[in-house]
């Protein structure tokens, strides 16, 4: 028998607790640069009604991305000519449907319980199921996930098993008069939006066309609001107070995706020197084209935790900001 068989044996096990206990690297974030967007009221009304219903909440995910760039041909000086070209960049996020729906039902529990916290009563749809604003209305508990209308290359998904009310034909949104059928609680609508890469098409060169590229993965700046509606004023229509909680920029989500550019070029195809026949000099120049298709992997577990603490800190700070603002 091996005499350093027992001392192999608790070295190996002392590894095995360390490997058990060692906490995993935490997801981080960029710089958080909240701002407020939208009208300013005129007064700092103090509500006591604290019930709040959520009109919608939806999280936008992009998932694909494709831009195509031209350059045009023609003929130049003393007969010179150049051929079109056309570049095309396809990129794709390797992620499933099940970890985005995953997200958006952790960060929709995490909304209701910060609202529920900060002392909110966070109302059901029964509570709205009877109002005129949403007798046009169809009712679901399960949204199922669609291509967004805000963002090409994005999927809209909203939380499962809780219930919001939609409309078909896509009507305007109008949240001042439900607030008032509610007796003044205030109307939440959320919508965020996730990206992984943004793709600029270029012929600034001269010659041929390029597409390029960046993927970073961030909470949006754009569309990305928390906008809440309290009451509705006798004159005008006007909400009684209005809270748009934004982004000044992009929040990045670091440590999820590789950040790097992925490009397409193609040169365009020129003639300058000709070919002599007997009926003078010739020239020409082919059109070309180029499509590149690339998928940016994306593991599952940081992916869903990094945007999840994106979202979660979005949203507290600006449910604290509209608490604090409107509420005693």
């Amino acid at each position: 028998m091996n005499k350093n068989l027992p001392k192999l044996t608790a070295v190996f096990a002392a590894v095995l607790l360390l490997l058990e206990v060692a906490p995993t690297a935490a997801q981080t974030l960029g710089d958080f640069s909240p701002g407020k967007g939208g009208p300013k009221s005129l007064e700092r009304p103090q509500f006591d009604n604290k019930n709040v219903f959520i009109d919608d909440f939806a999280v936008h995910y992009q998932v694909y991305s494709e831009k195509s760039a031209s350059k045009k041909g023609g003929s130049g000086l003393y007969g010179k000519v150049m051929g079109a070209a056309k570049a095309s960049l396809a990129v794709g996020l390797d992620i499933s449907e099940e970890t985005l729906q995953n997200i958006t039902d952790k960060v929709y529990a995490d909304f209701v319980s910060d609202l529920k916290s900060k002392g909110f009563n966070v109302m059901n749809a029964d509570a709205a199921k009877n109002t005129d604003y949403y007798k046009n209305y169809k009712f679901s508990t399960n949204l199922k996930m669609t291509p967004s209308a805000s963002v090409e290359g994005a999927i809209t998904v909203h939380p499962q098993n809780v219930g919001f009310f939609y409309n078909e034909k896509g009507s305007g949104i109008n949240t001042t008069k439900l607030s008032k059928e509610l007796n003044d609680a205030a109307v939440v609508r959320v919508d965020l939006h996730v990206a992984f890469v943004e793709t600029r098409g270029s012929n600034k060169s001269g010659v041929g066309a390029n597409v390029v590229a960046k993927t970073n993965l961030v909470l949006s700046d754009k569309n990305t609001i928390a906008h809440f509606i309290v009451g509705r004023n006798k004159i005008g229509g006007s909400p009684l107070a209005e809270y748009q909680g934004i982004l000044k920029k992009d929040l990045d989500i670091d440590g999820v995706i590789k950040e790097e550019k992925i490009t397409n070029y193609v040169d365009s195809d020129y003639d300058n020197w000709g070919t002599s026949t007997a009926f003078g000099t010739v020239y020409s120049a082919k059109n070309k084209a180029s499509s590149k298709a690339a998928i940016v992997p994306a593991d599952a577990d940081k992916y869903q935790k990094g945007v999840e603490l994106a979202i979660d800190t979005f949203l507290k700070h600006h449910v604290e900001e509209f608490k604090s603002k409107f509420y005693k």
